[in-house]
């Protein structure tokens, strides 16, 4: 690639290099002058100033991939004793840690032929950085499944979907999901869920004067992911609404999972069940003053206290519900795929398959012109007479060994209900959540009658 900035003598280039960023720093100068005071801009000034910067802004990542690969094809990341994202952050001290590392994938990934192209695209502005690193995450999962000329034609996929500005983030995190519940085969997928589940971990990092307590989760499936992710976007994690002006109090009502209502019990000091107002409107009192990090804390403490507040250790409400869309054929277990929640997760569909057994996921089953086959039906979920039923004969979980009680346990078909099992006692078996995860793991089935279950492990 030739350049501009200097005659074949090195003294030429460092003197056009000078003259470069001598303008550079010129334009910056002038530029944050006539905008030092955004408050004399007309108003149809301002989005016009906003999208210039925000193209100025794309524009100059696209240049620092551009120098930083040169830089690490040069190796001045192994000359200096860095890594490639270190020495990224070590001479662009002010970028943001999650741009500095995309702008080093790309740039490392760029120095290799098939991922040529994309570094390309990302230079001249047509793929934005963090876009070209999103699809570099899933090339990455899919490359061992893959022959070359297989993962050349991905790599093209994914490099075209990006530059598509009708796409937006969303569509291509639906895009690379598909691609890789494609390319990995169930086995392949499950293998992964395995190794992430065995990485699943809570570990209180509290300070040892105590005057911080913390405890750290670390999610160890998708699924789980998005049942907490829904409580911390519930209607209990929104602002509490603001007392009716025309009143002299308002008592706030939260509805539980259950669909109880009662006092609202999140616990933020600045959001009382009971507003005083004034003639004027809602005081101090009235108005919601939690953050977003503390509403999200306080709903879930609200369902976790519920959770465990029954007599004996029996939950008090249903579990976080969360609706999943996937198409027939991969519930069913024909193809590889995944499930789409209504907050645009992923959750692979032998997760799905798993927490269909209960209320924790409900399905929109999908045909294949795209039509909804089965939204939920109330008929696969166990009913309360039937979960009474399953706690007298079963006694708590069936899997042999364990003694975890009924109160405790998921409902587990043994037939899925995909396949056509039935919703009757005959085909459920209480099973706790370690080893209803297990089970699905390794597709065993039992034997069910009146006096128990039986499993047949292989």
């Amino acid at each position: 690639m030739k350049s501009g900035w200097g005659s074949e003598a090195g003294g030429g280039r460092a003197g056009g290099v000078s003259v470069l960023l001598a303008g550079l720093a010129d334009s910056l100068d002038r530029s944050t002058t006539a905008l030092a005071s955004p408050a004399l801009l007309q108003e149809s000034e301002l989005g016009d100033v906003l999208g210039a910067l925000d193209g100025v802004a794309a524009r100059t990542h696209a240049l620092l991939v551009a120098v930083a690969r040169e830089g690490l094809a040069r190796g001045l990341h192994q000359e200096a004793g860095f890594s490639d994202v270190d020495w990224v952050r070590l001479v662009c001290p002010g970028l943001a840690s999650r741009t500095a590392i995309e702008i080093a994938m790309v740039a490392r990934a760029a120095q290799q032929r098939v991922h040529a192209p994309l570094g390309d695209a990302v230079q001249d502005s047509t793929v934005p950085v963090h876009r070209a690193a999103q699809i570099l995450r899933a090339l990455t999962r899919i490359r061992p499944a893959l022959g070359e000329s297989e993962y050349a034609e991905a790599t093209e996929l994914l490099t075209a979907a990006a530059a598509r500005e009708e796409f937006d983030e969303r569509d291509l995190g639906r895009i690379t999901s598909k691609l890789v519940a494609t390319c990995l085969s169930e086995k392949e997928q499950v293998a992964r869920a395995q190794a992430r589940h065995e990485l699943r971990d809570v570990h209180e990092s509290s300070l040892a004067d105590g005057s911080l307590r913390r405890f750290v989760l670390t999610v160890g499936s998708d699924a789980d992911y998005e049942a907490i992710k829904a409580v911390l976007m519930s209607p209990l994690a929104a602002p509490a609404p603001r007392p009716d002006a025309t009143t002299d109090a308002i008592t706030e009502l939260s509805t539980d999972a259950g669909g109880e209502a009662g006092p609202a019990t999140t616990g933020g000091g600045a959001a009382e069940a009971v507003h005083a107002t004034t003639g004027g409107g809602p005081t101090v009192a009235g108005l919601d003053l939690r953050t977003a990090g503390q509403r999200r804390y306080d709903a879930f403490m609200t369902v976790f206290r519920r959770g465990v507040a029954g007599t004996q250790g029996q939950p008090t409400t249903p579990k976080a519900q969360v609706m999943v869309t996937i198409g027939l054929q991969e519930l069913r277990g024909a193809l590889g795929g995944t499930g789409r929640t209504v907050h645009e997760g992923t959750v692979p569909a032998h997760e799905v398959r798993q927490l269909a057994c209960e209320a924790d996921v409900i399905p929109a089953v999908l045909g294949e012109a795209g039509q909804i086959l089965d939204l939920g039906r109330a008929k696969r979920l166990v009913t309360p007479g039937q979960r009474r039923a399953l706690a007298h004969r079963d006694g708590g979980c069936t899997f042999p060994g364990c003694h975890v009680p009924a109160t405790w346990c998921d409902a587990h078909h043994v037939v899925h209900w995909a396949r056509g099992g039935r919703s009757d006692l005959g085909n459920y078996a209480l099973l706790c959540p370690r080893h209803h995860t297990w089970l699905h793991q390794h597709d065993a089935t039992a034997d069910v009658d009146e006096t128990g279950v039986r499993w047949r492990l292989r």
